[in-house]
């Protein structure tokens, strides 16, 4: 029997005190919102309650649909089901197949095995028109994580838990989208299998991770599956084609994100560069580097995770090939030199790391740091999914004359000079008076600081921190000209969309 059945009954009595979704507000609309569930259960034939049916979330409107299912595919990792009103053109066994044989082992081999609340030892896998209110040519979600499936269900919750391990795929415009990107629906099943293995160890340590690792991690989990190199993300990461990315990461915060920000197309190509740079940067054999990103999510032997940048950089200077020697010993001494590596390569600059502008301290003169010696052992070329931005360099084509935390400005003009109320970890790496980049590689609450998750009063109309399980979903902008791109994740924290872990830098 699903465990789901056997918990219903006594989760109606004790769930509006336990569980992670708001309850009702009032006993009256406590009573007239059940009447209305029971209601709509009944024309359901209550088939989640007590049948196949999979639980999914209407992003629209943040209340919970029953989807009736077909299975599609029943493998030893993973179940795939099937909206059943829904006719899709692809073939669902083959992909069933493909994950449960080679995503699937790949993945936890890299980031641990995934939990399994349900006892079944199962992913489910619902492929589903999903609910977003997408219309041709728009942006559409092309598959998400809910978290809340991590939690027993709440009969009283708008918000409704299958309890069971599930990834949801959209099997209509991401479908469509396959003539132009065959592996568009298996490398995003892939990106929210990351969301969904994390998600555990995100809570068993009761933090939140920085949205751009846990991102960034995702992007590079579907190289690892195989669907790699990313390079619509490289080619927004310098700007080269994709008119929606014209500038590049030129004044683009990595570190500072914001969901509704028109520049979140190239803060996820951002992390997916840094992190893969990461990735390739710690190990010469695929081993070293899968236990340096499996470190990062399921923890080290001191038990730190990458929940911050901080920590991130921590594990980083464990990883195999790491050279302190190099790099440097203190955490923030180390992402700047790894950032200042990255974009300088990033704009062709190889040649002129021997003078590095640094500033260690607030208020410091900069000093001058040589790292022609560490982009020997740290060179793009030593990334053969990057080589493509040696290639295509970012393409700067405004003058940025403010500067973000996280963040880069890239000049074909002579490069600033680090102004007299320089902060920590300002960088600049200059080429002559020709060109150059001036970076301010920080995040705005510093390198460490991680959110907890916390319980709060459940009434409160302004909680400082997220007191919900965060969903991420992949969502995909369509357009007649350029096809599909991913754009964003975006959290539902209090059973809404919004945005979280966006702090003001200007």
């Amino acid at each position: 029997m699903h465990l789901k059945r056997l918990i219903l009954i006594p989760i109606i009595f004790i769930t509006s005190f336990t569980s992670y979704c708001n309850p009702l507000n009032s006993p009256k609309e406590k009573n007239d919102d059940l009447i209305l569930l029971l209601g709509l259960y009944s024309l359901l034939g209550g088939s989640c309650l007590n049948g196949p049916d999979l639980w999914a979330r209407d992003l629209v409107s943040q209340s919970s649909v029953c989807v009736p299912v077909d299975l599609v595919s029943s493998g030893t990792n993973v179940e795939v089901y099937k909206e059943r009103s829904l006719s899709v053109n692809y073939d669902l066994v083959k992909f069933a197949r493909d994950f449960d044989t080679t995503t699937y082992p790949k993945l936890i081999a890299t980031f641990g095995t995934p939990s399994d609340v349900d006892g079944d030892g199962k992913v489910k896998i619902l492929v589903m028109d999903i609910r977003d209110g997408a219309t041709a040519n728009s942006a559409y979600v092309a598959g998400y994580y809910d978290p809340i499936n991590f939690f027993p269900d709440n009969f009283l919750s708008r918000v409704r838990s299958n309890y069971a391990e599930v990834l949801y795929m959209d099997g209509k415009e991401l479908i469509a989208a396959l003539t132009r990107d065959p592996n568009a629906f298996a490398s995003t099943a892939a990106h929210e299998f990351q969301h969904l293995l994390r998600f555990p160890r995100m809570r068993a340590a009761n933090h939140n991770d920085e949205i751009w690792i846990n991102e960034g991690t995702s992007e590079v989990a579907s190289d690892i599956a195989g669907y790699g190199p990313q390079n619509s993300r490289m080619d927004c990461y310098s700007g080269v084609t994709d008119s929606r990315c014209l500038d590049g990461i030129n004044g683009v915060s990595l570190l500072d994100w914001d969901n509704s920000s028109s520049d979140i197309l190239k803060q996820y190509s951002f992390a997916y560069v840094f992190m893969r740079y990461l990735y390739d940067s710690s190990g010469t054999t695929e081993a070293e580097k899968q236990n340096f990103f499996k470190a990062t999510v399921i923890g080290s032997g001191a038990g730190t995770r990458a929940n911050t940048t901080g920590n991130l950089i921590s594990l980083f200077r464990s990883s195999a090939n790491f050279n302190s020697t190099l790099l440097g010993s203190q955490n923030s001494e180390v992402f700047f030199r790894m950032y200042s590596l990255l974009v300088a390569q990033s704009f062709g600059l190889t040649n002129n790391l021997s003078s590095v502008e640094y500033v260690s301290a607030d208020g410091a003169a900069p000093a001058t740091v040589d790292l022609s010696s560490a982009s020997g052992n740290y060179l793009l070329a030593n990334s053969p999914s990057l080589l493509r931005i040696i290639a295509n360099p970012v393409l700067p084509t405004v003058n940025r004359l403010s500067i973000k935390q996280g963040s880069t400005n890239f000049y074909n003009t002579a490069t600033p000079t680090v102004p007299g109320s320089s902060r920590k970890n300002y960088g600049r790496v200059a080429a002559g008076s020709t060109k150059g980049v001036f970076f301010w590689a920080d995040s705005p609450a510093g390198l460490n600081v991680s959110v907890k998750y916390v319980q709060t009063n459940e009434d409160a109309t302004t909680p400082t921190i997220p007191k919900k399980p965060r969903s991420l979903k992949s969502v995909i902008e369509e357009t007649p000209t350029t096809g599909p791109v991913p754009i964003c994740g975006i959290e539902f924290t209090n059973d809404s969309a919004r945005t979280f872990e966006s702090i003001p830098v200007e």
